[in-house]
């Protein structure tokens, strides 16, 4: 991978900067973590300024309007261009259905969009198994992973002639400090196999990786059966 600049949107992401560690290469290099002000994007730029590369962050929201999104991206790119980027946006739970379909879906499909017009040389988007399984308890989270999946499955076809490679990751349960007091269903993976597994699946120029690799024939299984047959934190 050449070396341009490395945007993670999503910079307080416990899983983005697993990705985005496995794939950025030894400094020195440009990164742009991008995201709302928090303690956790601060500690993140601290970490990669200290392995010696060249970090700055960037303000990014569900809210932003398309101008804004395209100003986001001019400031990451000012320097160089931006050759790899990694979204890691989304949430759970959300004020409102609406809500939740803007932050997961709506939103991240825009600024994939976007990325993609810039030419960057990988592009990965972490959707969810929730994409391919919607669950009821979590509908809103579901319902804008499948709209931003999808986008990212169409942009890799219709891209894939111009150089630009998209991977869409659809990992289950990722242990991390914000799933910390929820109970690990089977199949629970971590931050850093979800790393090690997209290093490999970029190396393999694929576009689609699951995490771990069984969970999509157990996806593939659950949307065989009767919903009503299966506990209600599975339906």
């Amino acid at each position: 991978m050449t070396a341009g600049t490395a945007l993670l949107v999503g910079g307080s992401s416990e899983i983005g900067m697993a990705v985005l560690t496995e794939l950025l290469g030894p400094p020195p290099r440009r990164v742009v973590l991008a995201g709302r002000p928090s303690g956790e994007l601060w500690w993140n730029a601290e970490k990669l300024r200290d392995l010696g590369y060249t970090v700055r962050t960037a303000g990014y929201d569900a809210n932003l309007r398309a101008d804004e999104v395209d100003g986001m991206l001019a400031h990451a790119s000012a320097e160089q261009p931006i050759c790899l980027a990694v979204l890691a946006v989304g949430a759970m739970t959300s004020d409102s259905f609406a809500d939740g379909i803007i932050v997961n879906g709506l939103s991240v499909s825009l600024l994939l969009r976007a990325l993609v017009q810039r030419r960057p040389e990988q592009v990965v988007l972490l959707s969810s198994a929730a994409a391919v399984r919607p669950r009821q308890s979590i509908a809103a989270y579901s319902l804008g992973k499948q709209l931003a999946d999808s986008t990212a499955v169409l942009l890799a076809r219709q891209a894939a002639d111009t150089g630009v490679r998209v991977l869409v990751v659809r990992p289950g349960f990722v242990a991390t400090r914000m799933t910390a007091d929820l109970p690990k269903p089977p199949l629970a993976t971590t931050a850093t196999r979800v790393g090690k597994r997209v290093a490999a699946a970029v190396r393999a120029q694929r576009s689609i990786v699951w995490v771990p690799r069984r969970m999509a024939l157990t996806v593939r299984v659950l949307n065989l059966l009767p919903r009503r047959l299966l506990p209600s934190a599975w339906r």
